[in-house]
């Protein structure tokens, strides 16, 4: 359920830019990082478990601006951040060079892929999961993980299973940072179209993924989204704009 409380947390959790963003990973004490977006809350106002998943994370991004416009009415003013961006900045700099990551999710070949990008990046690859979710187990992760040295896990799962198999991971004894990029690792290598900056800076890249996958997307964003949006956002930014 979205609660104000829920909301609120958010708040209090809200990375507030890319360089904010960048530096709660370099800095590699145990955290979960959870980008969130309309969908996410779409999710959430289904799934009591999958609220309670966006409430445990340490920090949140404001990922589309339905959730910035919703931080707004909360009196703090965060940047659109999002972790396919973070994901190209990590592939285009060498501020990570020398940690250690691992891969939890997407397809074998988008992985391996993923991992030669990393490797040029000056960030070590060192543990590797696809194959079948559903034989995920929290505790055998999350003890491979430590026995790698494991930095950062980058969890390249859609919502709602990405991000709770990541707080799982993390409560059953990781200790690095956790970050949970949907399908962010797929537009890096390829094998999903990221919007053009212009798209993105115009606030419609929404509609340009619909475009991209009408039959997938429509439900999405008409059936689950837009009820939150007009249920939850709208009147938050209504009445921020009253006051």
């Amino acid at each position: 359920m979205i609660t104000e409380e829920l909301i609120d947390r958010m708040a209090d959790k809200c990375i507030l830019n890319d360089d904010d963003f960048d530096a709660a990973v370099l800095d590699l004490r145990p955290k979960r990082i959870q980008t969130v977006n309309l969908h996410h809350l779409a999710l959430a106002s289904r799934s009591e478990d999958f609220a309670k998943t966006i409430e445990k994370a340490d920090y949140i991004t404001a990922d589309g601006w339905p959730i910035v416009s919703l931080m707004r009415s909360r009196g703090i003013d965060p940047a659109r951040v999002t972790g396919s961006e973070f994901i190209e900045r990590m592939l285009a700099g060498r501020r990570f060079h020398g940690k250690k990551a691992a891969i939890l999710g997407a397809d074998r070949h988008v992985g391996y892929d993923f991992r030669g990008q990393l490797h040029d990046s000056g960030l070590h690859v060192v543990f590797r999961e696809h194959g079948n979710r559903g034989d995920w187990k929290p505790k055998p992760l999350a003890k491979k993980l430590q026995k790698y040295g494991v930095d950062l896990l980058i969890v390249a799962v859609t919502p709602p299973f990405g991000d709770m198999i990541g707080e799982e991971v993390r409560r059953a004894g990781f200790t690095g940072v956790v970050i949970n990029v949907g399908g962010a690792v797929n537009m890096a290598t390829g094998n999903a179209t990221m919007a053009p900056g212009w798209v993105r800076a115009t606030k419609i890249e929404w509609f340009y993924r619909l475009a991209q996958e009408p039959r997938r997307l429509f439900r999405r964003y008409f059936v689950e989204c837009l009820p939150v949006f007009l249920r939850v956002v709208l009147p938050s930014y209504l009445h921020r704009n009253r006051h």
